[in-house]
């Protein structure tokens, strides 16, 4: 039952970040080589979240990881690491549109400076 609430609490915040860089990347705010790395992280996110409790149960005959079931804390943890690493993520993005939106602006800025300056004379 624990691992299921894992689930129902992560799965909107990896779908939420899935969405969000497809949609960013359709606008054609970040790259290809970008959406494929984020793609593949929040997909390897998921992939462990759901398969947390057949890797549990894996782990569990073995004497080394040998542990008690997952608790409440460790839930709310998990969920926690994942929705900061989500808001990181949407932060960065964000951070780098600024960047190049202040860059273009830079950019437009000293060619209309440069065309409207007077000529300089030489003595």
């Amino acid at each position: 039952m624990r691992y299921i609430l894992l689930v129902i609490l992560n799965l909107p915040i990896i779908l939420m970040a899935l969405i969000n860089i497809i949609t960013q990347y359709k606008l054609g705010a970040v790259s290809r080589s970008r959406l494929r790395h984020q793609l593949i992280i929040w997909l390897l996110t998921l992939s462990v979240v759901v398969g947390s409790f057949p890797i549990y149960n894996w782990l569990a005959g073995k004497e080394l990881f040998d542990s008690s079931e997952l608790s409440l804390f460790d839930i709310v943890e998990v969920t926690a690491i994942i929705w900061l690493c989500y808001g990181i993520n949407t932060h960065r993005q964000r951070l780098d549109q600024a960047e190049r939106r202040v860059r273009q602006l830079h950019q437009e800025l000293s060619i209309r400076l440069s065309e409207s300056a007077p000529p300089k004379t030489q003595d």
